[in-house]
């Protein structure tokens, strides 16, 4: 009879809105580029460490396999969804009388692959085949047997990543419509969908009954459990995923506008400049792909420009600060 109740329990809960779905979705994009400028600062305070700098995806593939089964085992939701009161739940409902709050064994094998292993393996053929672009735009591919094979997977690579995004979409609009329960292709892969979870059951030792206790004088009753110390810990480390998504979007928002004042002088010409006509400043070889840095008003080739950037933030020519994402792409004739 509790399994029958708890399945009506998630049966009456409702269908989780497309603003949870996507919100859970980038929260949990978020974790790993955010935990890896942590660890790129303590690389360079620390040069020791910087084993951990250049082992970080194995490094995180642990940890994430370590918090997303706490979350799949105690709450049946990734890390992400659990910080929106979201939780997984089988599309047939004989498997989920089988096992009450949890979600089957092999159902909860397969969220786990698809949480850590799928995104580790997809940013591993990323980065190859990132550098396999670079390789081919810098002319550095020529016309053997692997170097054709390296430019066939760039070519794959583009098509399968445009055929996924088109499927997540068409998915993601079924699911706004009403016309599946699933609203991501993983979750549809395994037969799971998602609910709003029910609200947590009262904990016996809370934070407020140890304050009130201290505060009284009760002091043989102040305590503190294992549950709240690793409750206070889990709350931390969502919110401050939650800081972290927060800061992202507060740097990448768009700037106040300059129309109101008036243009500055053109800067002057400088005698250095003059080395760099029609040239990439970082090669000094002809443009390819020639692409110009706002800042600094200087042309390089894309591939130059952005893995100077990458390394350095800087302009190569001015030492101005900048990032990659303010390249321009030129269409001209060189």
């Amino acid at each position: 009879m509790a399994v029958y109740a708890a399945h009506l329990t998630r049966t009456l809960q409702g269908t989780p809105s497309v603003f949870q779905v996507t919100a859970q979705e980038a929260l949990g994009a978020t974790v790993k580029p955010a935990l890896r400028k942590f660890v790129e600062y303590l690389a360079s305070v620390y040069p020791k460490n910087k084993w951990s700098e250049r082992w970080y995806d194995e490094l995180y593939l642990l940890i994430d396999c370590c918090l997303q089964y706490h979350y799949l085992k105690h709450y049946a939701a990734s890390f992400s969804e659990c910080f929106y009161g979201l939780m997984r739940v089988p599309l047939s409902s004989s498997n989920e009388f089988s096992t009450g709050h949890r979600l089957p064994v092999p159902l909860e094998k397969g969220s786990l692959a698809l949480l850590v292993l799928l995104p580790y393996f997809r940013d591993k053929v990323e980065k190859m085949v990132n550098q396999w672009r670079e390789d081919n735009e810098d002319g550095r591919l020529g016309k053997s047997n692997s170097d054709k094979a390296r430019k066939a997977a760039v070519h794959l690579y583009s098509i399968t990543h445009l055929v996924t995004e088109a499927v997540k979409l068409i998915i993601l609009a079924r699911y706004l419509t009403g016309s599946s329960r699933c609203p991501s292709p993983p979750l549809l892969l395994l037969g799971l969908t998602l609910t709003n979870a029910p609200p947590p059951e009262p904990e016996e030792n809370t934070w407020s009954d140890l304050a009130r206790n201290l505060f009284k004088g009760n002091i043989g009753r102040a305590m503190i459990t294992f549950p709240m110390v690793w409750g206070a810990m889990a709350g931390a480390v969502q919110w401050g995923a939650f800081l972290v998504q927060f800061l992202r979007w507060w740097e990448t928002r768009p700037g106040l506008t300059m129309d109101s004042l008036p243009s500055p002088p053109p800067p002057t010409r400088e005698e250095k400049a003059v080395r760099y006509t029609n040239k990439c400043p970082v090669c000094l070889q002809s443009w390819k792909v020639p692409t110009v840095l706002p800042v600094s008003g200087y042309i390089f080739c894309y591939s130059c420009i952005a893995r100077h950037l990458r390394a350095n933030q800087t302009c190569p020519v001015t030492m101005l600060p900048a990032t990659e994402r303010s390249l321009v792409r030129l269409y001209i004739d060189t």
